[in-house]
């Protein structure tokens, strides 16, 4: 009975979506910006989505800012996520490379120099900052399409909808519970592979510092490159105004490391600090209201399942 009522609550969510989907795409930019900034005020001030999380978050991440800066610092986040899901509801609009550097300023020599130019793939790190789902669409339409390793929604309605539009540029998806078989052949096959790598990893699994807190993290990436010898990217999408952004892209080093349980974690903490020093230039860029240290840290780290998986791979 549960389950019939969760799905009749979702699709009737994912029908108000489409609707509100359907308006946001025929308003002008100026209109969506206006509708965003009420829309921010609103999950701020109104509504208060998450707001005790996200002042914790802050309170731990900038303990020598005043109540007042970080109070900002969440306004402008809230505002930020209110251009996010907008600008998400209009990613059917990016439909050629015009639209895409209309959006986006994308130089992708480095990723050509390291990657392309050597008909090899590559692992991309990026993490819920700017507006990562934007720059998927756009970076598909202006370079090339990637394979990108998701997590899927709870709401399967509103997943399929998001993952058609995720997927018309030519972006390829995969599940996290395929990512260690499908991820491994996607670089072998030369492709890149995209990784979000700032969630929450899980409760077993390898805790490092992060944001002034004991946090855990998900050793995917590392042991992707690794197990390859492929080059890591770090790609982060800077936003600039409404709908416009600069892409970043940072060579994370790994020449001097080889495939080991201790030179995973070594990577792990390169692309985190790598990740970390972003969002305390952009902190309000940065997506505070997930319940990042959700895990406590035990007294010591060990290899989780599904990391696990990975290293075991066969090569």
């Amino acid at each position: 009975m549960k389950r019939q009522v969760k799905r009749v609550i979702d699709w009737i969510f994912y029908r108000l979506v489409c609707i509100v989907a359907a308006v946001v795409q025929r308003m002008s930019d100026e209109q969506v910006y206006a509708f965003a900034e009420r829309l921010g005020k609103w999950l701020y001030d109104g509504l208060k989505l998450r707001r005790k999380l996200v002042e914790q978050n802050l309170q731990a991440a900038f303990p020598e800012k005043s109540a007042d800066e970080r109070a900002e610092i969440a306004r402008r986040m809230y505002l930020g996520q209110a251009m996010n899901f907008l600008e998400v509801l209009r990613l059917p609009l990016v439909r050629t490379e015009h639209d895409a550097k209309a959006r986006f300023e994308i130089d992708a020599s480095l990723i050509n120099d390291l990657c392309f130019s050597k008909q090899r793939g590559g692992v991309v790190v990026s993490a819920h900052f700017g507006n990562w789902e934007l720059m998927a669409v756009c970076w598909a339409r202006v370079v090339s399409p990637v394979a990108i390793v998701y997590k899927p929604l709870s709401n399967s309605y509103l997943d399929a909808l998001l993952n058609k539009w995720r997927t018309e540029c030519g972006n390829e998806l995969i599940t996290m519970q395929d990512a260690a078989r499908l991820g491994l052949r996607r670089l072998r096959e030369g492709k890149l592979l995209a990784l979000l790598s700032d969630q929450a990893g899980h409760s077993d699994g390898y805790f490092t510092e992060f944001l002034g807190q004991r946090a855990a993290i998900f050793l995917g990436a590392a042991v992707f490159a690794l197990r390859t010898n492929l080059p890591m990217l770090l790609v982060m999408p800077v936003r600039t105004g409404f709908g416009k952004y600069r892409l970043e892209i940072t060579h994370i080093p790994t020449d001097d490391l080889t495939y080991s349980h201790d030179n995973v974690h070594k990577l792990a903490e390169r692309y985190t600090r790598a990740i970390e020093a972003y969002i305390y230039r952009y902190p309000e860029q940065w997506f505070w209201l997930h319940n990042r240290w959700k895990h406590p840290a035990p007294t010591a780290a060990a290899t989780t399942q599904s990391d696990a998986q990975l290293y075991n791979q066969p090569t």
